[in-house]
């Protein structure tokens, strides 16, 4: 199963990064998604952002959801920010947005 970490919002970087290392090191194959550099200064948009989004091309069974989730948890709970850690991080099935679960350290 392929997984894109989507920090196209430019939401946290740091949580991206340690999300995309922990699926690694679990043998996923991921892809880290940058935001870019023009939306980045541009003050039309992305006002708020939405933090990372997990996109997978297909549902994945839930032993391979069991271990995403355990990885973003993870990586929720090292956050520096005491407000960040309580985010929920959505896994979307590709670019379509269907949300298929929300990851969040309550679970």
């Amino acid at each position: 199963m392929r997984l894109v970490v989507d920090n196209s919002t430019g939401g946290d970087a740091q949580l991206a990064a340690n999300v995309a290392d922990g699926l690694r090191a679990c043998g996923f194959a991921v892809d880290l998604r940058e935001p870019d550099r023009e939306s980045m200064f541009d003050t039309a948009v992305h006002l708020v952002s939405t933090g990372i989004v997990l996109r997978v091309d297909e549902r994945p069974p839930p032993a391979e959801l069991g271990e995403i989730s355990e990885v973003v948890r993870a990586a929720l709970m090292r956050h520096p920010s005491l407000r960040r850690r309580t985010r929920a991080v959505p896994l979307a099935l590709g670019a379509s947005g269907q949300v298929l679960t929300w990851i969040d350290v309550f679970d």
